[in-house]
């Protein structure tokens, strides 16, 4: 069986680095099956310039850099490619940045883009799910393949 992908928004990388509750703790087990290479984590290479922009607004420059290196030791870069670029101009997503979010997770064969804004993308390419979805999801088909 092959690793699954999972891509991450930047509001996850947020509440984990930044520990916002309520949403730490399950951003950060998803980070971890990541981490554990129980998956393989993405991140769009458009995100690092932008979290490094709001890592900024609350942490000294050290700090943000130190918190992204972590990030890329952990995640994959998904290359921000001109087909990337191209289907974020024809989107119909409203926002820019959140479609070629969405596209570069398609690029990387994403199965999951893991975000706590899911009414900014469409779900029929992919499975958009919050933390708690995404670890629920997990638990029930651990719980399936157990059964008898």
């Amino acid at each position: 069986m092959s690793v699954k992908t999972i891509f991450f928004d930047i509001n996850i990388i947020l509440d984990i680095f930044l520990k916002r509750e309520p949403f730490y703790a399950a951003s950060a087990r998803v980070f971890s099956l990541a981490e554990t290479k129980q998956f393989r984590g993405c991140l769009g290479a458009l995100s690092y310039p932008v979290l490094f922009y709001l890592l900024k607004k609350e942490l000294d420059r050290d700090e943000a850099i130190a918190i992204l290196k972590k990030v890329r030791i952990v995640l994959k870069a998904a290359p921000l490619v001109e087909k990337v670029v191209d289907s974020a101009l024809s989107s119909d997503i409203s926002d820019f940045e959140d479609a070629m979010q969405y596209y570069s997770a398609l690029e990387v064969k994403s199965g999951y883009f893991i975000t706590r804004n899911k009414k900014d993308y469409p779900a029929k390419l992919m499975k958009i799910l919050t933390p708690d979805e995404f670890l629920a999801l997990l638990r029930a088909e651990s719980a399936e393949s157990n059964s008898p």
